[in-house]
């Protein structure tokens, strides 16, 4: 069985992303693993000589242990209330020192992690997703999907999901992964073609991305572009007019979306965006 990978920092925001995308767990029958990454201590030299370890790091991984083994409790009792016979999943959890992004890497192998959840703590996700320190390690660190939960996101259905790429022929693994996450959750996928360029920047390019998805036969996957100048605007508006319920962004670790999404226009363009931020990596495991 699959595991979620649940990503928690113990603010009402990670806890809301965590109970939030419980209808998600349950539609992919997955087991549940809690994470806390505590920062580590370094060793201090005292005057008289010799290092001495700070009391502040015992009580973090205590303070750790304790805020998942709560977490998890709660989980489980809302599970219950509507889990089926047939889903059992397994919830455990896990506390670690060191730096949350190094640390993703391992977890998701040893754990055979499908999804990574957690929150924001913006308004923004957008913004959080490209300034927020730990959320970006997470995304560079990680070879599956990550989902970015803002605060006043229930997640209770998904029925329309937009995906913005730059029409990569790596982003095809990406839309294989939705087009089976669509079977699985019964939600309509939009692709949406955006490039900085008012032209075509390579026909034969597109054709290939247009040629995979006619030959997979969804009749739910439907195709709009986005082109030339503001394209962060253009991008809020159609989420909202085609009521998406989540945006998903193909990440690619040199070039595309790091040129068009800088701070001040994301600021700008993003501000009142809620819906849930789903980055998947150019390259998946």
């Amino acid at each position: 069985m699959k595991t979620v990978l649940m990503l928690t920092d113990f603010s009402a925001n990670a806890t809301h992303a965590a109970k939030s995308s419980l209808m998600l767990v349950e539609k992919l029958h997955a087991d549940i693993f809690l994470y806390n990454a505590y920062d580590d201590l370094p060793m201090i030299p005292a005057y008289t000589g010799g290092p001495w370890v700070v009391d502040e790091f015992s009580f973090r991984k205590n303070e750790s242990i304790v805020g998942l083994t709560q977490l998890s409790i709660q989980i489980k009792h809302l599970i219950t209330s509507f889990c089926t016979d047939d889903y059992k999943p397994k919830i455990d959890y896990q506390s670690e020192d060191g730096s949350l992004g190094n640390n993703i890497p391992a977890i998701i192998q040893e754990k055979d992690v499908a999804l990574i959840i957690m929150g924001t703590s913006t308004n923004s996700t957008l913004n959080h997703f490209f300034f927020g320190s730990d959320t970006l390690s997470v995304i560079e660190h990680s070879s599956c999907p990550v989902l970015v939960i803002p605060p006043k996101s229930e997640m209770k259905k998904i029925k329309k999901v937009t995906l913005a790429t730059a029409f990569e022929l790596s982003d095809i693994n990406a839309i294989t992964y939705l087009v089976g996450l669509g079977k699985t959750l019964c939600f309509e996928l939009e692709i949406v073609h955006v490039s900085l360029l008012e032209e075509s920047e390579n026909p034969a390019k597109e054709k290939a991305i247009y040629n995979h998805v006619d030959a997979i036969k969804q009749t739910s996957v439907t195709y709009q572009q986005i082109r030339g100048k503001d394209v962060i605007n253009r991008l809020n508006r159609l989420c909202k007019d085609n009521e998406s319920d989540m945006l998903v962004l193909v990440h690619y670790r040199h070039g595309f979306f790091s040129n068009i999404f800088n701070k001040s226009t994301t600021e700008k363009a993003l501000v009142n965006h809620h819906i849930p931020l789903m980055i998947i990596p150019s390259v998946m495991a």
